[in-house]
């Protein structure tokens, strides 16, 4: 019998306590300014697109940890396919045996991609047990809780997770619910990380927190690519505007912009900057990923995508950073805007 501990995937840092229980950050914590990063801080350290994966015939899988009442669940794929999803809210063990499979089958687990929590134990126990090693391009994603996704029922149905899994990528998602704000921590994580694929769902907190203006968004985001540049001088970077929130496209905010002023300022920032000579980075207009109909019915509290809401994100962006992918060097906006 051999017992194989998981090897993580899709995170910074993990960290490991005293007692042997792992935590892990999403971002560099060396960044973190407290007591205002506490809460960007927080978001980081939800485990969302982290994973660990095995080869192995069969075995049982043993997972333990503590998640606070609102934590998401685990997700067990098998060759690729959700097999099993399993509670991670509170004190948790489970022993989940996977039995009969073809020899090399491919397990993984993904970790809750919302809410506070600690891993005790992750191993798999079998007669061929060894730990899976991840192949494919590297795409890093960074943006707000439409990127983190809390509302989908379970991890691997975050749009970021359905278009790494559809296109065979490996995936680090940086969504921060509520702290999507352009901060150093952030720029300079994404610079630490390897990618051949980088893009970033920005501007939808700073309408909400009215955060930047007229005078300082522009400058905010030039200087936060400009960070990125110049750690990927020549990886694509893909900058998606707002999707679609249909009450606040025209409802100024505490500084006097709508989140239509955010969507075009973004764009222009964008067109400014590849006048200047960076050909490899790209637009991808938000309001053109759902139509306005796909707005009222799939984001219930008119903000947030539901699980079918974000399957409906990956079907429409998976294509579209594939592309850009493919073709790193393209001058003309990815999506317009038609959606009705």
């Amino acid at each position: 019998m051999n017992s194989v501990a998981a090897q993580w995937s899709g995170m910074f840092k993990v960290f490991t306590e005293d007692d042997g229980t792992q935590r892990f950050s999403r971002l560099d914590p060396a960044g973190y300014m407290p007591p205002s990063t506490d809460a960007l801080a927080n978001r980081a350290a939800m485990a969302a697109g982290v994973r660990a994966g095995w080869r192995s015939s069969g075995g049982t899988l043993t997972i333990a940890g503590e998640g606070a009442p609102d934590c998401a669940p685990y997700d067990v794929l098998v060759n690729g396919e959700r097999a099993h999803r399993l509670p991670a809210a509170g004190r948790h063990r489970h022993e989940l045996v996977l039995a009969d499979l073809d020899p090399g089958s491919l397990i993984q687990l993904w970790l809750p991609h919302f809410g506070d929590f600690r891993l005790e134990t992750a191993e798999l126990s079998g007669p061929d047990v060894a730990a899976a090693e991840e192949e494919g391009p590297r795409w890093l994603t960074y943006g707000s809780s439409i990127t983190h996704c809390q509302q989908a029922d379970g991890p691997t149905q975050t749009w970021p997770a359905l278009v790494a899994r559809r296109e065979g990528w490996r995936l680090s998602n940086l969504g921060l619910a509520g702290e999507c704000q352009l901060d150093p921590a952030a720029a300079n994580t994404i610079a630490q990380t390897p990618a051949e694929l980088i893009s970033l769902c920005v501007g939808i907190n700073s309408y909400n927190a009215a955060t930047y203006s007229e005078r300082t968004w522009a400058g905010a985001l030039q200087g936060f690519l400009g960070t990125v540049r110049r750690a990927h001088p020549e990886v694509p970077i893909a900058v998606i505007t707002p999707v679609l929130s249909l009450p606040r496209e025209d409802k100024p905010n505490a500084v006097g912009w709508t989140l239509a002023d955010y969507r075009r300022a973004t764009a222009e920032a964008v067109e400014v900057l590849r006048a200047k000579g960076d050909t490899h980075l790209h637009l991808v207009d938000g309001a053109a990923v759902l139509t306005a109909q796909e707005a009222l019915e799939r984001l219930p509290d008119t903000l947030h995508p539901d699980t079918a809401g974000y399957a409906i994100m990956a079907e429409r962006l998976a294509p579209v950073l594939a592309g850009i992918l493919s073709s790193p060097v393209n001058s003309s906006p990815v999506l317009s805007s038609t959606a009705n």
